[in-house]
């Protein structure tokens, strides 16, 4: 990770922070209009660092992933990353500014419930996705057999591409994609002898 712009990022994001929290301890209380100048300079000092900081550190997670080959975990990896840290930041510039944010966390786990119940079948293939990314049960170029009722299998083929909601096989009908759930959940033959493969 790049350790200056790192720097920068953590100075300007704490140095927000002491500036948004300056007003109530070190001001004359009779001196609002300056108190409320140096809360708004320093909540957009700390969201200008939070930012920064969030952007790095998902940057950075997404390069050690594409490094070690797996782009498409990665890729979602880093996403995740760069959400929950744009709501911490988002959160902590309201609660400096003193603005109630129960209702809004409220709301958000409301429509979270609801989402994840609208795109179960979804999100079971990304998280299904995630574990063959990490677990590898098996990669790209192996022929493997999928016995699976769910599924009407079994297939044989050769993984020609493994991505976050499918499996791609090629077979001797031509390509197959497979959901992740469905894949792992099934029973599996890796690495076929060459005979039995396409």
């Amino acid at each position: 990770m790049r350790v200056l712009p790192l720097g920068i990022a953590v100075v300007t994001a704490v140095s927000g922070l002491a500036l948004a929290g300056a007003p109530g301890s070190l001001l004359d209380p009779d001196d609002r209009a300056l108190a409320k100048i140096l809360l708004v300079a320093g909540t957009v000092l700390f969201l200008v660092g939070g930012v920064a900081l969030t952007r790095l550190l998902a940057g950075d997670i997404d390069r050690r992933f594409d490094q070690r080959g797996l782009q498409a975990a990665g890729s979602i990896v880093k996403i995740v990353v760069t959400v929950v840290g744009y709501v911490l930041v988002a959160l902590t510039a309201l609660g400096l500014m003193a603005v109630p944010v129960q209702q809004l966390l409220l709301g958000g786990a409301i429509t979270g419930v609801v989402v994840g119940i609208a795109a179960q079948q979804t999100l079971a293939n990304v998280f299904a996705g995630l574990v063959v990314l990490f677990v590898r049960p098996f990669k790209v170029g192996d022929t493997i057999e999928v016995r699976s009722g769910a599924l009407n299998g079994p297939f044989t083929g050769r993984v020609i591409a493994l991505g976050l909601t499918y499996v791609t096989l090629s077979t001797e009908d031509g390509t197959l994609l497979l959901p992740n759930s469905g894949v792992l959940a099934s029973g599996l033959t890796v690495n076929l002898p060459s005979s039995a493969s396409v």
